[in-house]
């Protein structure tokens, strides 16, 4: 209502040569809130304070816009406020302001094609729509459903200014009190606790946070720790390549898995960064080379094989022995691959660096990042993760042959007789032979 309806109202009673468009999802709710913005000049005493700016009669223009009577730039194609939708072909427009409403909706991030077509539909209006492209004036007003939503890219982004206003100001859907509602005259104790119902609504319309405890099988209880490495450890490479090196694009990622006696996985090294195919094949190698590396799975579809390619060559130059994997292709689709990992996750099979053990430096935008928080970010918000690249990751070392270490014998542990014990032990059992004499049995001869 504030941001859609009245602000847009308030800029057309202000500057009568401004050109609005309220984009949403479908052109009919584009439509509606323009239609409400008509009302307040029709049914409300804006239209008497300001009579210069209502259209006569026919003028009102129709239901994907209209125009104020008092504009004197007559010569552009555009009206004062348009309406359009993510389903609208927009040709030869040019607007000073938007207003995006509900661009996603919780039909729309059901799958990734369904998430990548709002984003490019957005990049597609931000580039030629605007009067001027680097001097965009917009609004971007929803409910987020997907952690890898249009609304979650848009929070990162350092030139928009970000408002949420969570119904519990804590976060905590536990802590329903009066001093943690963010608006007690509206919303009462009993009232919120009601809205709790249905939780995944609640989550994303009321917390603005799509989470839905029903649906994340993964528990921060699963999540094992190790101080230090442990001796012993065969190694293996795993490695995600991402396809392009864009703001938007998943992350390549390498991870080092050590491997126990008893078959527990160690993550003890790794990448998560925005690289081209050399840097990636000089980083793979970097890592062989440290951890002595028997195996390597890297995924390989489609231009990703030349990366094998590359990576066999350098290893026979760099006289490595270890085995390459390509991964080509998977059975099961990759949320089916992470739930994979659950059972092994509940026996604690995977462990992990401490926070602040395992700090890389990305070459993609500069910063340090801490391994640990970006795999604990993935689990939790899996399966409605913005990036789930390192989870997918662990999924390749089920794929490839790995063969556990020979346990390390403690000093404290039973050993073997040695042959100076046996030789010793033998003479003694002689000598109380002769001690004692002969010895006879049933059946036995003289």
């Amino acid at each position: 209502t504030i941001i859609s309806k009245v602000h847009s109202l308030q800029l057309l009673l202000n500057y009568n040569n401004i050109h609005v468009v309220l984009c949403h999802n479908k052109q009919e709710n584009a439509s509606d809130n323009l239609v409400a913005i008509k009302n307040y000049f029709l049914t409300t005493p804006v239209g008497k304070l300001f009579p210069e700016c209502v259209p006569k009669g026919k003028e009102w223009g129709n239901m994907s816009g209209f125009s104020l009577a008092n504009r004197t730039d007559w010569g552009r194609s555009e009206e004062s406020i348009e309406a359009v939708g993510v389903d609208t072909e927009i040709t030869g427009r040019h607007y000073q302001v938007a207003k995006k409403n509900d661009l996603v909706t919780e039909r729309a991030v059901n799958t990734e094609e369904q998430i990548k077509k709002t984003f490019d539909w957005d990049e597609r209006f931000n580039l030629g729509n605007f009067d001027d492209p680097q001097k965009r004036l917009q609004d971007y007003e929803g409910t987020r459903y997907h952690f890898a939503d249009l609304y979650s890219v848009k929070k990162n982004d350092a030139r928009i200014k970000v408002l949420e206003y969570p119904i519990l100001i804590d976060g905590n859907i536990d802590n329903i009190s009066e001093k943690n509602i963010s608006n007690p005259k509206r919303f009462t104790i009993d009232g919120v606790s009601g809205l709790k119902t249905d939780i995944w609504n609640f989550m994303c319309q009321m917390m603005l946070n799509p989470q839905d405890p029903a649906k994340n099988q993964f528990k921060r209880n699963m999540i094992a720790y190790f101080p230090l490495i442990p001796k012993g450890l065969n190694y293996y490479l795993c490695v995600d390549p991402a396809s392009a090196r864009k703001k938007r694009s998943d992350f390549t990622v390498m991870l080092v898995i050590g491997i126990d006696p008893e078959g527990k996985k160690y993550i003890v090294d790794g990448i998560r960064d925005k690289i081209n195919p050399k840097k990636r094949i000089d980083l793979a190698l970097d890592l062989a080379k440290k951890y002595h590396i028997k195996g390597c799975g890297w995924e390989a579809i489609a231009f990703q094989e030349t990366d094998c390619y590359y990576l066999e060559e350098a290893r026979r130059r760099e006289q490595l022995h270890f085995n390459i994997v390509e991964i080509k292709s998977h059975k099961a689709a990759k949320e089916d691959r992470i739930r994979g990992l659950v059972p092994e996750y509940v026996q604690n099979e995977w462990l992990w660096p401490e926070k602040g053990k395992l700090v890389k430096h990305s070459h993609y935008d500069g910063r340090n990042y801490d391994m640990t928080e970006a795999m604990e970010k993935e689990l939790e918000d899996f399966p409605m993760a913005e990036h789930d690249d390192l989870l997918d990751t662990m999924t390749f070392i089920n794929r490839i042959f790995v063969i556990k270490p020979e346990k390390v014998k403690q000093p404290d542990e039973e050993q073997g007789m040695t042959f100076g014990e046996y030789a010793k032990l033998k003479e003694d059992r002689v000598a109380l032979e002769r001690a004692e004499g002969p010895k006879f049995t049933i059946g036995s001869r003289v």
